[in-house]
């Protein structure tokens, strides 16, 4: 039997361990009963674990793909900057992709909103951050905002604009990868795909795929839910940022607030599964998708040739960047007391 020994070496081994085509399956969880609800209504759900990913996030894979390709079509000859619009997993990955093809000077716009944590992220993976002030009802083609100002920068011929937004290679890294690892370890009898919507790719890329293989299968799109915060993640308004037509590869819209978000992520991580808010999101909204289905006598519709229904939810990335976040949104009796907190040389309070 040939194993894979997963060791990388010689003067291209980051680029390989980076490249998401050279790596094992990443792992694929089922939730235990006190996370899924619908246990007994024959409702297996799995974590898909892109947080396990190399750069810990499930950007990495887009991140690669798009800067290959950039590299494989020659768009990165004399190109010795990136610029993107991005406070977090994005941009840091993008920086990480672009030095193993030559570009060393990673730029992106941040909103003015951003978090000391967040930005001193950025700062350690050496991003040159430019803060901008953005507009309350953004568009893609507003002037003010850090989405067109980094396009506009990438006009400049030293200097490249990624284009998470509308680019195709996005979305593409899902399709070539994601779905394939998905459909694989199922079997092919998913019954049901649900993920967070940001930039929509991994969404997209999945859903195309998994189609592509079942085209009756129902896909489940997570948004915030108006004036709620989940990092990552976008509200309507904000998705109108996002060219891509998410729209049409959904079949369900859920909307999810900031403290289900945080304390199923919470959930999730204390059983051993450390993902992040965003994962607790996409979970909150699979689960109120199947609560729905329930109500209306539907749950059969969904069961495969075994009689199960087999949902999948992908895990974006972990809690540490967000950990002084947490207490913001989930209750105060969620927590462990401090004992002896009084003598404490650092106290936040």
């Amino acid at each position: 039997m040939q194993i894979n020994k997963n060791v990388f070496g010689g003067p291209d081994a980051i680029k390989d361990y980076l490249n998401p085509g050279n790596l094992p399956y990443l792992p694929l969880v089922e939730l235990p009963s006190t996370l899924n609800p619908f246990t007994e209504d024959g409702v297996r759900i799995q974590a898909k674990l892109m947080n396990l990913l190399p750069l810990g996030n499930v950007k990495a894979l887009p991140a690669y793909n798009m800067i290959m390709e950039k590299a494989l079509n020659g768009d990165l000859e004399n190109v010795s900057e990136l610029i993107e619009n991005s406070s977090g997993n994005t941009v840091f990955s993008l920086a990480i992709a672009a030095r193993q093809f030559g570009v060393e000077k990673t730029n992106s716009y941040v909103p003015a909103e951003i978090s000391w944590n967040k930005l001193l992220m950025l700062l350690f993976f050496g991003i040159h951050p430019i803060v901008n002030k953005e507009p309350e009802s953004p568009s893609e083609n507003d002037p003010a905002s850090g989405v067109f100002k980094a396009r506009k920068d990438g006009e400049r011929p030293d200097m490249l604009n990624p284009g998470q937004y509308e680019n195709p290679d996005n979305p593409g890294a899902h399709e070539k990868w994601t779905g394939p690892q998905i459909w694989d370890q199922t079997d092919g009898k998913l019954s049901l795909f649900c993920a967070g919507l940001g930039t929509t790719g991994t969404l997209i890329g999945t859903a195309t795929y998994l189609k592509r293989k079942n085209p009756d299968l129902p896909v489940v799109g997570v948004m915030r839910a108006p004036d709620q915060y989940v990092p990552g993640a976008r509200t309507e308004k904000l998705l109108n940022l996002v060219r891509f037509d998410w729209r049409s590869h959904v079949n369900h819209v859920e909307r999810v607030d900031s403290e289900a978000s945080y304390r199923l992520s919470m959930a999730m991580s204390r059983l051993g599964l450390l993902v992040g808010p965003t994962s607790g999101m996409a979970l909150a909204g699979l689960l109120q998708h199947l609560q729905k289905v329930k109500d209306q006598g539907q749950l059969d519709q969904l069961r495969n040739e075994d009689g199960e229904i087999l949902c999948v939810f992908p895990c974006p990335d972990g809690p540490l960047p967000y950990l002084d976040e947490y207490p913001k949104y989930v209750d105060a009796s969620e927590f462990p007391e401090i004992r002896y907190k009084d003598l404490l040389l650092n106290n936040p309070e």
